[in-house]
Parts: C-alpha cells; structure tokens; sequence
C-alpha cells in the first residue's frame, strides 16, 4: 500500500519557478515571483534585487535561457489580484472530474483529507509539460507534523553509479553539503550509502532544521521517468517540534 499524506500544512505563499525545457542549457530552477494567500491570492514578479538574490544570477541572464513572463500576469504591474488563483489552478484537472481521486492518490493524498486550493498548488507543484513554469513550497512552517511527496532533485546524474533496484519502501538520509559549489546550503539525498541527488534548494531551510532537530525520515516512494531520465520521489515525514500539541 503506498503511504499517504494525512496533516496538510496550509501554506502561506508559494514561489513561482521556471526551468528551461532545452536539454542543452542548465537545468537549474529559477524563482521568478511569489503566490501569497493572504488577506486574499495575490501574485508579484520578483524585483531585479530580489532575483539576484534568490538565484545568484540576474533577470537578463536568465532570459537568454530562454524565460519568459507567465502569460496570464503582466510584467507591466506590480502586484497582480484579479483571478490569480483561478490563474493557476487551471494547470490542475478541475475537482469535478470523475478521476480526481486517481489525481489525488498519485500526489499521495490521504483518501477524504481536506486540502484547499492553495494547498493543492504546493503539493503538486501545477506543473505542465509545455512551459517549464512550476510552484514550490518553501515550507515556511517547519515546526508542524507533515508528510511530504518530493522529487529527488538532479538523480538522473547518479543514476549509473546508483544502484536502487528493488529499493522501493527503503529509508534514505539527508545531510548537509556545505562545500557544494553552487550552494552551501545544498541537502544530499543518500540511498543505500549511495548519492542519489538533492533535497530542491527552495526547501533545503526547512530540511536543515528538521535534520538538526531530528524529526525526519523518509523512503523511496516511486522510481519511474523515462529513458535517460530516471525519477525518484520519496516519501517524507516530519514529527512535530516539541510544545506543539499534535492534532
């Protein structure tokens, strides 16, 4: 029986990422704006500063990739209100189709847990295969119970030296990679003594506090892709921090 996601932390915004689809550029993913939920759904581009800083390279860099504004979001506005959930939620089958439990149960979502819109773009990320956009949660709260669906981040570049066969249902460790190059505070994914990737860098704060306080644990979940780009996804729970009543 595959686990399933029982406590739904609502989030409080989401970041809007992108990723070029070219196999012959970077496959880094780049934060390009910010989904927040309250007083009410509002999006915003992130500024040029902002930008650099998130991504350590600027906007004009990343358009060469190939990026380009989500087009239901003028650049010429600052902050964007009108119809910004419906927005998004259209990346995502309506409830009302009669597979919507089948959509459900691929993201692992406990049969009857009550999930809301917003909370239903962070645990699937509204991804599409055609534009490279998606949403990530930042996993702001990290002091409440959860479990987790996430994707093992870059494993098709360990995939040969991984060994992982018949490893479904197996734990995994995380640990910290201060020396990474290209990010101090990278979180590797160990299988069976072996690297098979990364923790997404837009989640790896949350990951170091549950790490340090020792309220993590994970198995692999589901192996799949396709040829010449393997996936994993693992299946992660978090107790809560000591003083929260557990509900």
């Amino acid at each position: 029986m595959p686990n399933s996601i029982e406590h739904i932390v609502e989030p409080k915004r989401l970041l809007l990422t992108w990723q070029s689809l070219d196999e012959g550029t970077t496959r880094t993913r780049f934060a390009v704006g910010e989904l927040t939920a309250q007083p009410s759904p509002a999006f915003r581009y992130y500024t040029e500063r902002e930008f650099f800083s998130l991504n350590g390279k600027s906007l004009e860099a990343i358009r060469s990739l190939g990026y380009t504004r989500y087009p239901a979001f003028k650049p010429e506005r600052e902050l964007h209100t009108d119809g910004v959930l419906d927005a998004f939620m259209r990346r995502l089958p309506p409830r009302s189709r009669d597979d919507f439990e089948n959509y459900r149960q691929h993201f692992r979502l406990g049969r009857g847990v009550p999930i809301s819109d917003f909370a239903l773009l962070a645990v699937t990320e509204a991804k599409l295969p055609s534009d490279g956009f998606a949403l990530v949660d930042p996993l702001d709260d990290t002091w409440q119970r959860r479990e987790l669906l996430v994707e093992v981040v870059g494993h098709r570049h360990y995939a040969a030296t991984c060994d992982l066969d018949g490893a479904l249902g197996e734990s995994v460790q995380f640990s910290p990679e201060p020396a990474n190059p290209h990010d101090p505070n990278a979180v590797v994914v160990t299988a069976r003594g072996q690297k098979a990737g990364y923790i997404n860098r837009f989640q790896c704060k949350a990951f170091h506090v549950w790490m340090r306080e020792h309220r993590l644990n994970a198995v692999i979940e589901r192996m799949n892709g396709e040829p010449g780009y393997p996936r994993i996804h693992l299946f992660v729970t978090v107790t809560a921090s000591k003083g929260v009543i557990a509900a």
